[in-house]
C-alpha cells in the first residue's frame, strides 16, 4: 500500500478566494502540478460537490472535506487550505443549509476504503474545541510539519 503524500506545495495559509471553486481549483491544481491526480478530478470533484457536499460544522469553525472517484487519482495525496475569510459550502448532513467553511482537506485518493481511514485521523485531529483554531493560525511550514506527523494514512 501507498502512503498519502501530503507536500508542502498543497498546503495554503490565509488563502484568499471568493468561493469554493476558486479554493477547489486552486487545491485540485496543486495536486495535478505533482501528477497526483488526472485532469478530470476538478470537474468531478465539483459534480460530486454539487450532489453530495462535504461542507461539516465543528465546534470552532466549518470544514470542507471534499473529495471525489478514485479513478480521477494517480496518487493517494492530499491539499489542505486555511482560507482568510470563510467561504460557503452546503452541508453534508443537508445540503439546504450553508457552512462558512475556514479550512478545507482536499482528499485525493485511489481506492474508496482508504476514505474512512483519513477521515477517522482528521476528526481525530479537529475533535477537541480550539484544534481548529490552533491549525488555522499555524504558519504553512508549521501546518505541513504538523499534517505530515499526524495523517498517516496509508
Amino acid at each position: 500500500m501507498s502512503k498519502i503524500i501530503i507536500s508542502e506545495e498543497s498546503i495554503f495559509t490565509d488563502l484568499e478566494v471568493s468561493n469554493k471553486e476558486e479554493a477547489l481549483r486552486i487545491l485540485a491544481d496543486s495536486l495535478l502540478d505533482q501528477g497526483f491526480i488526472h485532469d478530470s478530478f476538478y470537474e468531478s470533484l465539483i459534480k460530486r460537490e454539487k450532489n453530495f457536499p462535504t461542507g461539516l460544522e465543528t465546534y470552532d469553525m466549518g470544514i470542507a472535506i471534499p473529495h471525489t472517484e478514485p479513478q480521477h487519482v494517480k496518487q493517494d495525496s492530499i491539499a489542505v487550505a486555511v482560507l482568510d475569510k470563510p467561504i460557503i459550502f452546503q452541508d453534508m448532513v443537508d445540503k439546504n443549509n450553508s457552512i462558512n467553511v475556514k479550512v478545507i482537506f482536499l482528499l485525493g485518493l485511489s481506492k474508496s476504503t482508504k476514505h474512512l481511514n483519513i477521515l477517522k485521523q482528521i476528526f481525530e485531529l479537529i475533535k477537541e474545541e480550539g484544534s481548529l483554531g490552533e491549525i488555522s493560525s499555524m504558519s504553512k511550514t508549521h501546518l505541513y510539519s504538523y499534517l505530515e506527523e499526524k495523517l498517516t494514512a496509508e
